[in-house]
C-alpha cells in the first residue's frame, strides 16, 4: 500500500445533513436557521479568529426585519447606532440628505455596525443553538457522488485543517476584492477528513473554492480603479456625521465613515495617481485625502488599515449544483461597497434558502423547492449589482462624463439623490420582490391585483390592537409584523375586513361577485384547517436525528426539541371597523361579534383591530372594508406573500389548502 493510499485508509470520515463552507455573518446566519429547525449542520470556516477589520458595516431595513423575525435582533440595536442622513460637501458646500430614510418600514433607517461585531453576535446566537463555529478547517475539493448500493445521491468534501499555525499563506493577495485562488502553501503539515453532507452551503466568499470546484463560472467584470480604503485617527474642520461626502478641489470623491472607536475608514479612489503595484504609503494616501478635502483642512494622524480595494461587479452562472450545492454571500455575487449592500445581500440568501432547506430535510417538502433560491435571488443580486454599479460610477469613476457632472454642483446633487435617495425602498432593500414562482402562485381564476399587492412582495407592517374578551380593545398597539415570528414559520393572515359586523352576519356576495362569510363559519373554517395543517406538517426532531447518521459529528449539531417541534402554521385575524363605527363600538357584543376570536392565543386565529383608517387592509389591497368579503393572504416563512385570494369563506380556505398541498409533500 502506497503512503497516500494509507493516508487515505486513515482519513477520518464524518456524516452531517448540512455542511457550510465559511463562517463569516452568511454562513453564521445559515447555521442558525438551520438549527433552530432542528437540522444538524457543521459549518467551518478557515481562519482561526474573526478578522478585527470593520469590512461591511451597514444593516438595511429589510436585513433588520429579517433579523426581528428570526429572533435576534436585540444585540444588534443594543450596539449599532441608527444612521439615515449623510452630509455632502461639495467644494466646501455643505448639503444634508435623508439617504436612508424610508415610510414603509418600521426600521426608518441603516443600522452601522462594523461587520467584527455583526459577526461576533451570530456567533454568540448560533452557541445559543448548541453549535459553534468549527475554526482551522479549510474546504480542498467536493463533488457530488452517487451510492453503488442504493443510487442515492451525496456531497463528499475534503477538508484540512494545519498541524501548526494557520492555514492562511504567505503568498496571498493582500488587496481587497480579488477573486482569484489563493495559492498553495507547501511545507506544512495538515490532518484531512472527509464529510459527507446532503446539502452544502457555500458561504465562502469571493475567491469561493467551491465555486471553483465545481466549475461554476463568476461572469462580470473588474474594475480598473484602484481604491484606497483607510482606517484611522484624522482630525478636520468636516462635521464628520453618520456618512459624510466629500469632493474638493481634486475632483476627488472622498467618502469618510466614523467607526465605534473613534477612528475613520476612507473610501477615495487612486486610479489616476497611484500605482497598485508599489506599496501603498500613508504619505501618499494622506496627500490625495489632503486634496480631495481642500480647501477644507483634514489632516491625516494615525493608521490601522491600509490596502487597495479591487472593485469586482460579478454574479455566478448558477447559484446551485445538482440541486445539492448552494452558493451564497459574495461566492455568489460580488459588487462595489456603494450603497453598502454586500453583506445584507448575503444575509437575505441565507435566509431565503436555509427554511426551504429545512423543510426539505425534514421531509415537509420535495427537494424541487430549493430550485426556486436561484429564481428568487438571481435577480435581486442583479438588480443591486446594476444600482451600486451605478452610485459607485457616480463617486469614483474617471470618465470625463461623470468627472464633468462632479464638477457642477446641483448636477451632481440631483444625480445622486436620484440614485441614493429615491425610491427609498431601494437601498434599504425592502422594494426587493419576487417574481410569481411555484413558491409564490397567482390565483387562477380572480384577477391580478395591482402590483403592490402581488405575490412575490415583502409583507407589508402596520399598526395593529389585539381584541381581548368582552369587546374590549387592547391599548398596546402591535405591529404586524410583530407576528410574523419565525424562522421557518408560515403565517395566515385572515382580513376579516367588517365580517363581524351584526351588519355582515348573513350571508351574500360582494359587489365583486365574492362568496362572504360570518363569524360561525369563519370560525370553524379557522379551527378545522389549523388542526389539519398542523397535523399533517411539522419540523420534527425524529427527522433530524435520522439524517444525522451514526457518523455525525457530535459537536456539531443541535437536535433541541423545543425548536424542533414546534407547529409551522399560525393563523391571525385581521378586522377592520365598520363604517360609522368607532373602536368602542367593540365593547358593545351586540354590534360586534368577536367573542370566539378574541380568547384564541396568538397564531391559533387570535382577533386584531386594524383601526387606523383601515391601513393594513388598504396595504395588502384588501378593499372595501365595508360590505367587503375579505381575503386571506399567506405569508411564507421569509415574510414575501406566497398566496392571496379575495374571500374568507369556504372556497377561499379551500383554495389555500390547495396551495399549501402544491408547495409541500
Amino acid at each position: 500500500m502506497t503512503t497516500e493510499q494509507q493516508q487515505q485508509h486513515q482519513q477520518k470520515v464524518s456524516e452531517i445533513p448540512v455542511l457550510i463552507s465559511g463562517g463569516g455573518p452568511v454562513g453564521t446566519m445559515a447555521a442558525i436557521i438551520l438549527t433552530r429547525l432542528g437540522v444538524p449542520c457543521r459549518l467551518i470556516e478557515r481562519d482561526i479568529v474573526v478578522s478585527p477589520l470593520s469590512k461591511a458595516f451597514s444593516l438595511h431595513a429589510r436585513t433588520l426585519e429579517i433579523l426581528e423575525q428570526t429572533g435576534i435582533l436585540d444585540q444588534f440595536l443594543v450596539q449599532g447606532h441608527p444612521i439615515s442622513h449623510f452630509d455632502i460637501y461639495f467644494n466646501n458646500v455643505h448639503s444634508v440628505f435623508p439617504g436612508l430614510v424610508n415610510s414603509i418600514s418600521h426600521f426608518n433607517y441603516a443600522l452601522f455596525l462594523e461587520q467584527r461585531k455583526t459577526t461576533a453576535i451570530l456567533n454568540e446566537e448560533l452557541e445559543k443553538s448548541g453549535l459553534k463555529v468549527d475554526r482551522g478547517w479549510e474546504l480542498m475539493d467536493t463533488k457530488v457522488v452517487k451510492d453503488d448500493k442504493d443510487g442515492k445521491e451525496y456531497i463528499e468534501t475534503t477538508i484540512r485543517r494545519a498541524l501548526d499555525g494557520t492555514n492562511v499563506r504567505t503568498t496571498e493577495s493582500t488587496v481587497l476584492g480579488t477573486v482569484e485562488l489563493e495559492a498553495e502553501q507547501a511545507g506544512k503539515q495538515y490532518e484531512t477528513e472527509v464529510v459527507r453532507s446532503q446539502y452544502l452551503i457555500a458561504a465562502d466568499g469571493g475567491k469561493s473554492v467551491v465555486r471553483h470546484k465545481v466549475g461554476i463560472p463568476f461572469v462580470g467584470r473588474t474594475l480598473e480603479n484602484n481604491v484606497i480604503l483607510y482606517e484611522g485617527h484624522v482630525d478636520t474642520d468636516f462635521k464628520l456625521s453618520d456618512l459624510t461626502v466629500i469632493n474638493g478641489s481634486n475632483n476627488k470623491t472622498m467618502n469618510v465613515f466614523p467607526l465605534s472607536n473613534g477612528q475613520v475608514r476612507v473610501m477615495i479612489d487612486a486610479t489616476r495617481e497611484l500605482d497598485p503595484t508599489q506599496e501603498l504609503t500613508l504619505e501618499a494616501f494622506t496627500k490625495l485625502a489632503q486634496a480631495a478635502a481642500h480647501p477644507t483642512r483634514f489632516e491625516v494622524k494615525t493608521q490601522s488599515w491600509l490596502t487597495y480595494y479591487k472593485v469586482n461587479e460579478r454574479q455566478a452562472a448558477s447559484y446551485s449544483y445538482k440541486n445539492r450545492i448552494f452558493l451564497a454571500g459574495d461566492a455568489a455575487h460580488v459588487h462595489s461597497p456603494a450603497g453598502g449592500q454586500g453583506m445584507n445581500l448575503g444575509l437575505q440568501d441565507a435566509h431565503n434558502l436555509a427554511w426551504k432547506m429545512a423543510l426539505v430535510i425534514n421531509g415537509i417538502a420535495d427537494p424541487k423547492i430549493l430550485e426556486t433560491y436561484e429564481q428568487e435571488r438571481g435577480p435581486v443580486a442583479k438588480a443591486v449589482i446594476k444600482m451600486s454599479a451605478n452610485m459607485f460610477a457616480m463617486g469614483f469613476s474617471n470618465s470625463l462624463a461623470y468627472r464633468a457632472i462632479r464638477k457642477t454642483v446641483t448636477t451632481f446633487i440631483s444625480l445622486f439623490v436620484g440614485f441614493i435617495a429615491v425610491p427609498a425602498g431601494t437601498v434599504s432593500m425592502l422594494a426587493n420582490r419576487y417574481d410569481a414562482n411555484s413558491l409564490s402562485q397567482t390565483h387562477k381564476t380572480q384577477p391580478l391585483p395591482k402590483e403592490a399587492f402581488q405575490v412575490g412582495q415583502r409583507a407589508h407592517d402596520g399598526p395593529l390592537h389585539r381584541i381581548l374578551s368582552g369587546g374590549k380593545k387592547s391599548e398596546t398597539e402591535t405591529r404586524l409584523h410583530q407576528l410574523l415570528y419565525g424562522p421557518g414559520n408560515f403565517h395566515i393572515l385572515v382580513f376579516t375586513s367588517d365580517l363581524l359586523s351584526v351588519a355582515s352576519a348573513s350571508k351574500g356576495k360582494d359587489k365583486n361577485g365574492i362568496p362572504i362569510t360570518n363569524e360561525a363559519e369563519l370560525r370553524e373554517n379557522v379551527e378545522k384547517y389549523l388542526f389539519q395543517w398542523r397535523s399533517k406538517w411539522r419540523y420534527g426532531t425524529p427527522h433530524a436525528k435520522q439524517l444525522g447518521g451514526k457518523n455525525a459529528t457530535a459537536n456539531a449539531t443541535s437536535t433541541t426539541t423545543a425548536t424542533t417541534t414546534k407547529p409551522i402554521f399560525h393563523i391571525h385575524l385581521i378586522a377592520a371597523l365598520p363604517e360609522r363605527l368607532s373602536a368602542t363600538d367593540f365593547q358593545d357584543p351586540s354590534k360586534i361579534h368577536a367573542d370566539s376570536f378574541a380568547n384564541k392565543e396568538i397564531g391559533e386565529g387570535a382577533l386584531f383591530l386594524d383601526d387606523e383608517a383601515s391601513i393594513v387592509h388598504e396595504r395588502y389591497g384588501v378593499m372595501p372594508v365595508k360590505a367587503g368579503a375579505g381575503a386571506v393572504v399567506v405569508v411564507r416563512p421569509d415574510s414575501h406573500l406566497g398566496y392571496r385570494v379575495l374571500g374568507a369563506g369556504p372556497a377561499a380556505w379551500h383554495d389555500v389548502d390547495k396551495y399549501l398541498h402544491s408547495i409541500l409533500l
